[in-house]
């Protein structure tokens, strides 16, 4: 062609710097030549290639620069990429490191936990790594002990896939908490999860009752009194729970050991990278505490529910700061002590109006007999 690298070069002066370089011209047209390539210029495979020699002799100081003309056509986001980089973000900045275990397990985590319809490969590399892991939940507890050697406190979680039967295979997110003294890891995992649901812009979420699902075999994993499902609206995504000390002492672990265990899948499709903005209020907020002292199977949702609803719309948080039972506390019993905080939107409340409804909440409270408001 006679116009090459954006400028007009006269067919004959192609020919001839083709000639020039020793290449054979074997005649064509004007919109396309053939071109025979000496045998000692193996650099020369591409058409570019060609065009490139050509410029060289021609000169490129007689070439006008010129903007490419081109679609830059951003890539398709990857959103599993993208809420996977998100979500373990958020539980970094948790201070959760995170770590890769291998996805086996051996005979001995599979007498521990009983799983049930695990799947057995057929060529094992060795008797450690015989199944194909069930959950994510084995190979951490076996960090949590390998890491105790040297720490006190052991953060981790994982985010991978387990394979169950059926040939089912889905990703979980799975965090540990892990104190050789600890206290209270039931509600320090809450908030991780808490925190983590709410950055990812997941609401409506509840805790309910937890359930054993059949697929976890017939042992009790989870402390009874320390666990729960999370729900967001009617359905579950995941649960939290402290691990009984039946499992910890086969596993010679000496702490104690909480885990939130979400699927993964689940989470994603309720993500959204939308987030409602609410102005900071005009109004200060004042805070009351508030101590109630109840029966050991009342949970501290129950509580919450309750101020809840005697408050009404002036409450605008509630903090449990303090769970006790033990010395001072009557047997069976345990003390809720909670952070309430008052705030309206379009003026400054009173003292007077508060204290009419911080009496109002205990009197809703001591309602129940075995429930007591220490004042």
């Amino acid at each position: 062609t006679e116009k090459l690298l954006g400028v007009k070069i006269p067919l004959k002066e192609i020919k001839d710097i083709l000639n020039r370089l020793e290449f054979k011209v074997k005649g064509g047209g004007e919109l396309r030549t053939t071109v025979e390539v000496p045998s000692f210029r193996l650099d020369i495979s591409l058409e570019e290639d060609l065009i490139e020699e050509i410029g060289r002799v021609y000169g490129y100081q007689n070439i006008d620069s010129q903007f490419p003309v081109s679609s830059l056509i951003p890539p398709k986001e990857n959103f599993n990429i993208f809420w996977e980089d998100k979500t373990k973000n958020i539980l970094k900045e948790s201070n959760l490191s995170e770590v890769y275990n291998y996805s086996f397990i051996g005979d001995r985590e599979l007498d521990i936990f009983k799983y049930l319809g695990v799947i057995e490969l057929e060529n094992p590399i060795s008797k450690d790594q015989k199944y194909l892991r069930p959950s994510l939940i084995p190979n951490l507890l076996k960090n949590v002990k390998d890491n105790f050697r040297y720490f006190d406190d052991v953060n981790i979680f994982e985010l991978g896939n387990v394979f169950l039967g059926g040939n089912l295979e889905k990703r979980m997110i799975t965090g540990v908490v892990a104190q050789k003294k600890g206290k209270d890891l039931f509600y320090q995992v809450k908030g991780i999860v808490d925190l983590m649901l709410n950055q990812l812009s997941i609401s409506n979420v509840w805790y309910d009752d937890y359930k054993q699902d059949p697929e976890q075999g017939s042992i009790e994993i989870w402390n009874s009194k320390e666990s729960a499902e999370i729900k967001v609206g009617s359905e579950e995504i995941g649960f939290l729970g402290v691990v009984s000390s039946n499992i910890l002492n086969q596993l010679k672990i000496n702490g104690k050991v909480a885990v939130f265990d979400i699927d993964f899948d689940k989470l994603q499709e309720l993500c959204s990278e939308e987030s409602e903005y609410r102005p900071i209020s005009q109004h200060p907020s004042a805070i009351r505490d508030l101590a109630v002292l109840v029966p050991g199977n009342v949970k501290v949702v129950d509580v919450m529910n309750k101020i809840n609803n005697a408050g009404g719309s002036l409450i605008k948080d509630i903090d449990v700061f303090d769970i006790y039972s033990g010395d001072q506390i009557p047997r069976g019993k345990k003390n809720f002590a909670f952070h309430i905080v008052y705030q309206a939107r379009n003026r400054t409340l009173k003292s007077q109006e508060i204290d009419n409804i911080q009496k109002k909440i205990i009197k809703t409270l001591e309602q129940d007999p075995e429930w007591e408001v220490r004042k």
